[in-house]
């Protein structure tokens, strides 16, 4: 039975594709670092930063991170969107009965800005940001934080996001995986994950969980 749904924010729930864009841009022109193609930046969204910063200038990882960060907060709330049903999907897992967490790679503080400015906190019982765990995606730590913060098993939660990483953390934990077509990565990065299932919208969780748990109910009678 499927009695929980953990979601990633950036990308997944919150549209913030031109703001992460923008701000990686802005930090690799700052730095000196102006090879770098537009499919390559999308390439490493959902990754952790640090990962990232130290991948281009490993002696400099601090200073890009906090170039980026500084350039993030001051244009996050002009370029932070939202995606279409997001709030009536969420409205109705909840009416469902269902639990909703946040599984993310971005700090707390940020998090809690971002669905701060879309009106979406009251959502969700749990925020898993990487000040919970020590390992971070695609390692399963974060997705088994938030199943335990949840007080479910990790088979009875649905695991949503729109990049490798997210898929990779929920499938380690055991959770069902959901991956979704928006995503602004390559869509065949995200195949090769062999997620569950694939939306295109985030507001068809809703008949796959309806269809996941009729089925168990068929099986029990």
């Amino acid at each position: 039975m499927i009695k929980a749904v953990m979601f990633d924010l950036d990308g997944t729930i919150a549209d913030t594709n031109e703001l992460i864009f923008k701000s990686f841009r802005h930090t690799f022109h700052t730095h000196g670092i102006d090879h770098v193609a537009d499919a390559e930046i999308y390439s490493f969204f959902g990754e952790p930063l640090h990962n990232t910063m130290h991948r281009y200038a490993p002696d400099q990882a601090k200073e890009l991170t906090a170039t980026y960060r500084d350039y993030n907060a001051i244009h996050h709330d002009e370029l932070i969107r939202h995606f279409p049903m997001v709030k009536e999907t969420l409205n109705q897992l909840i009416g469902m009965g269902l639990l909703l967490g946040i599984v993310t790679s971005k700090r707390g503080s940020v998090a809690q800005k971002s669905l701060d400015a879309l009106n979406l906190t009251s959502f969700f019982k749990v925020i898993v940001t990487p000040e919970l765990t020590v390992k971070h995606k695609p390692e399963p730590d974060p997705v088994l934080r938030g199943a335990e913060l949840l007080g479910v098993l990790p088979n009875e939660a649905i695991m949503v996001g729109d990049s490798p990483y997210d898929l990779l953390a929920g499938r380690a934990a055991g959770c069902i995986t959901c991956g979704v077509e928006y995503t602004r990565l390559d869509l065949n990065v995200l195949l090769q994950t062999n997620p569950d299932y694939m939306i295109s919208d985030v507001s068809q969780i809703i008949g796959i969980i309806q269809q996941l748990n009729q089925d168990e109910e068929a099986l029990n009678i």
